[in-house]
Protein backbone atom coordinates (compact mmCIF):
# COMPACT_ATOMS: atom_id res chain seq x y z
CA UNK A 1 0.00 0.00 0.00
CA UNK A 2 2.84 2.38 0.88
CA UNK A 3 4.52 1.67 -2.49
CA UNK A 4 1.32 2.59 -4.32
CA UNK A 5 1.11 5.88 -2.42
CA UNK A 6 4.73 6.73 -3.18
CA UNK A 7 4.25 5.83 -6.86
CA UNK A 8 1.13 8.00 -7.03
CA UNK A 9 2.96 10.93 -5.45
CA UNK A 10 5.90 10.54 -7.82
CA UNK A 11 3.55 10.44 -10.80
CA UNK A 12 1.62 13.43 -9.51
CA UNK A 13 4.90 15.28 -9.14
CA UNK A 14 5.54 14.86 -12.85
CA UNK A 15 2.29 16.51 -13.80
CA UNK A 16 3.30 19.62 -11.93
CA UNK A 17 7.00 19.45 -12.91
CA UNK A 18 8.82 22.66 -12.08
CA UNK A 19 5.64 24.60 -11.26
CA UNK A 20 4.78 22.50 -8.23
CA UNK A 21 5.67 25.11 -5.64
CA UNK A 22 3.75 27.95 -7.26
CA UNK A 23 0.55 25.89 -6.95
CA UNK A 24 1.04 25.22 -3.23
CA UNK A 25 -1.06 27.34 -0.83
CA UNK A 26 0.87 30.09 0.96
CA UNK A 27 0.39 28.40 4.36
CA UNK A 28 1.98 25.15 3.19
CA UNK A 29 5.58 24.59 4.16
CA UNK A 30 7.92 23.06 1.60
CA UNK A 31 11.16 21.39 2.61
CA UNK A 32 13.78 20.40 0.07
CA UNK A 33 14.85 16.79 0.12
CA UNK A 34 17.68 14.86 -1.47
CA UNK A 35 16.68 12.00 -3.72
CA UNK A 36 19.06 9.16 -4.49
CA UNK A 37 18.42 6.40 -6.97
CA UNK A 38 20.65 3.33 -6.86
CA UNK A 39 23.12 5.30 -4.76
CA UNK A 40 23.33 8.34 -7.07
CA UNK A 41 21.86 11.71 -6.10
CA UNK A 42 19.43 13.26 -8.57
CA UNK A 43 20.17 16.88 -9.42
CA UNK A 44 16.82 18.45 -8.55
CA UNK A 45 15.83 16.32 -5.58
CA UNK A 46 12.28 16.70 -4.36
CA UNK A 47 10.04 18.41 -1.82
CA UNK A 48 8.10 17.51 1.28
CA UNK A 49 4.90 19.54 1.49
CA UNK A 50 2.37 19.03 4.29
CA UNK A 51 3.93 15.64 5.05
CA UNK A 52 3.70 14.44 1.45
CA UNK A 53 6.69 13.70 -0.78
CA UNK A 54 6.84 15.14 -4.31
CA UNK A 55 9.41 14.24 -6.95
CA UNK A 56 9.24 15.26 -10.60
CA UNK A 57 8.94 12.17 -12.78
CA UNK A 58 10.45 14.17 -15.64
CA UNK A 59 13.80 14.00 -13.88
CA UNK A 60 13.22 10.33 -13.09
CA UNK A 61 12.18 9.25 -16.61
CA UNK A 62 15.62 7.89 -17.50
CA UNK A 63 15.92 6.32 -14.05
CA UNK A 64 12.50 4.70 -14.43
CA UNK A 65 13.52 3.54 -17.91
CA UNK A 66 9.97 3.97 -19.16
CA UNK A 67 7.94 5.98 -21.65
CA UNK A 68 6.10 8.73 -19.74
CA UNK A 69 3.34 10.81 -21.32
CA UNK A 70 0.89 13.28 -19.79
CA UNK A 71 -2.28 13.84 -21.82
CA UNK A 72 -3.21 17.45 -21.12
CA UNK A 73 -6.72 17.00 -22.56
CA UNK A 74 -7.75 14.04 -20.38
CA UNK A 75 -5.44 14.93 -17.46
CA UNK A 76 -4.10 11.38 -17.43
CA UNK A 77 -0.52 10.30 -16.90
CA UNK A 78 0.65 7.25 -18.84
CA UNK A 79 3.75 5.29 -17.82
CA UNK A 80 4.78 2.37 -20.01
CA UNK A 81 7.64 0.18 -18.88
CA UNK A 82 8.45 -2.48 -21.47
CA UNK A 83 10.85 -5.31 -20.61
CA UNK A 84 14.13 -4.46 -22.30
CA UNK A 85 17.15 -6.65 -21.61
CA UNK A 86 20.66 -6.48 -23.05
CA UNK A 87 23.54 -8.91 -23.38
CA UNK A 88 26.99 -8.03 -24.66
CA UNK A 89 29.04 -10.36 -26.84
CA UNK A 90 32.67 -10.55 -27.91
CA UNK A 91 32.24 -12.87 -30.89
CA UNK A 92 29.94 -15.61 -29.58
CA UNK A 93 30.89 -15.16 -25.91
CA UNK A 94 28.84 -13.01 -23.53
CA UNK A 95 30.85 -10.70 -21.25
CA UNK A 96 30.53 -8.23 -18.39
CA UNK A 97 34.22 -7.51 -17.79
CA UNK A 98 36.81 -6.59 -20.39
CA UNK A 99 40.52 -5.83 -20.35
CA UNK A 100 41.51 -2.24 -21.11
CA UNK A 101 42.42 -1.61 -24.73
CA UNK A 102 40.76 -1.90 -28.09
CA UNK A 103 38.16 -4.62 -28.65
CA UNK A 104 35.07 -5.39 -30.72
CA UNK A 105 31.68 -6.30 -29.33
CA UNK A 106 28.00 -6.36 -30.18
CA UNK A 107 24.87 -5.89 -28.11
CA UNK A 108 21.79 -8.08 -28.20
CA UNK A 109 18.58 -6.35 -27.12
CA UNK A 110 15.44 -8.33 -26.27
CA UNK A 111 12.16 -6.40 -25.99
CA UNK A 112 8.77 -7.63 -24.85
CA UNK A 113 5.61 -6.14 -23.35
CA UNK A 114 5.93 -3.10 -25.61
CA UNK A 115 2.46 -1.57 -25.86
CA UNK A 116 3.29 1.29 -28.19
CA UNK A 117 4.93 1.54 -31.58
CA UNK A 118 8.55 2.66 -31.72
CA UNK A 119 10.32 3.86 -34.85
CA UNK A 120 14.01 3.81 -33.86
CA UNK A 121 16.55 2.30 -31.49
CA UNK A 122 19.86 3.81 -30.35
CA UNK A 123 22.68 2.15 -28.42
CA UNK A 124 25.38 4.26 -26.75
CA UNK A 125 28.39 3.67 -24.53
CA UNK A 126 29.47 6.06 -21.77
CA UNK A 127 32.98 5.88 -20.35
CA UNK A 128 33.91 6.43 -16.67
CA UNK A 129 34.56 10.14 -17.38
CA UNK A 130 31.05 10.67 -18.81
CA UNK A 131 31.97 10.77 -22.52
CA UNK A 132 29.29 9.14 -24.68
CA UNK A 133 29.64 7.54 -28.12
CA UNK A 134 26.89 6.11 -30.30
CA UNK A 135 27.27 2.39 -31.00
CA UNK A 136 24.41 2.24 -33.50
CA UNK A 137 21.15 3.99 -34.33
CA UNK A 138 18.63 2.29 -36.56
CA UNK A 139 15.12 2.98 -37.79
CA UNK A 140 12.71 0.15 -37.03
CA UNK A 141 9.06 -0.70 -36.86
CA UNK A 142 8.50 -2.47 -33.58
CA UNK A 143 5.59 -3.15 -31.34
CA UNK A 144 5.15 -5.95 -28.83
CA UNK A 145 8.12 -8.38 -28.92
CA UNK A 146 11.34 -8.18 -30.93
CA UNK A 147 15.08 -8.82 -30.85
CA UNK A 148 17.78 -6.45 -32.09
CA UNK A 149 21.47 -7.24 -32.50
CA UNK A 150 23.85 -4.37 -33.13
CA UNK A 151 26.61 -4.47 -35.67
CA UNK A 152 30.14 -5.28 -34.38
CA UNK A 153 31.44 -2.15 -32.71
CA UNK A 154 35.16 -1.39 -32.24
CA UNK A 155 35.83 0.48 -29.04
CA UNK A 156 38.85 1.48 -26.98
CA UNK A 157 38.33 0.84 -23.28
CA UNK A 158 41.09 3.35 -22.49
CA UNK A 159 41.04 3.19 -18.71
CA UNK A 160 39.94 1.00 -15.84
CA UNK A 161 36.44 1.64 -14.57
CA UNK A 162 32.76 1.13 -15.26
CA UNK A 163 31.36 1.77 -18.73
CA UNK A 164 27.60 1.95 -19.34
CA UNK A 165 25.81 0.66 -22.43
CA UNK A 166 22.47 2.46 -22.88
CA UNK A 167 19.49 1.37 -24.98
CA UNK A 168 17.13 4.12 -26.12
CA UNK A 169 13.98 3.82 -28.19
CA UNK A 170 11.94 6.51 -29.87
CA UNK A 171 8.20 6.72 -30.21
CA UNK A 172 7.05 8.44 -33.40
CA UNK A 173 7.36 12.25 -33.17
CA UNK A 174 9.05 12.10 -29.76
CA UNK A 175 12.58 12.13 -28.35
CA UNK A 176 14.59 9.01 -27.53
CA UNK A 177 13.85 7.51 -24.11
CA UNK A 178 16.32 5.44 -22.09
CA UNK A 179 14.80 1.98 -21.56
CA UNK A 180 17.71 -0.19 -20.42
CA UNK A 181 21.32 -0.07 -19.23
CA UNK A 182 24.06 -2.59 -18.68
CA UNK A 183 27.42 -1.99 -16.99
CA UNK A 184 30.79 -3.27 -18.19
CA UNK A 185 33.85 -3.15 -16.00
CA UNK A 186 37.19 -2.54 -17.70
CA UNK A 187 40.03 -4.16 -15.81
CA UNK A 188 43.78 -4.06 -16.44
Amino acid sequence: MKCRRIAALVLAGMMFGGTLLSAVPAHAEADNMRVTLNGEALADGGYIIDGKTYVSVRQLQDALQAFVHFDEKTKKLYVEKPNVHMLLFQGKNPFGKVETGRTSFSALVQVDSLKTEVDAIRLTITDPKGNTSTIQEKELKGKDNFWFRSEEYKYDFKSKGVYTINCYMRKKNEDFTLLSQIKVEAIK
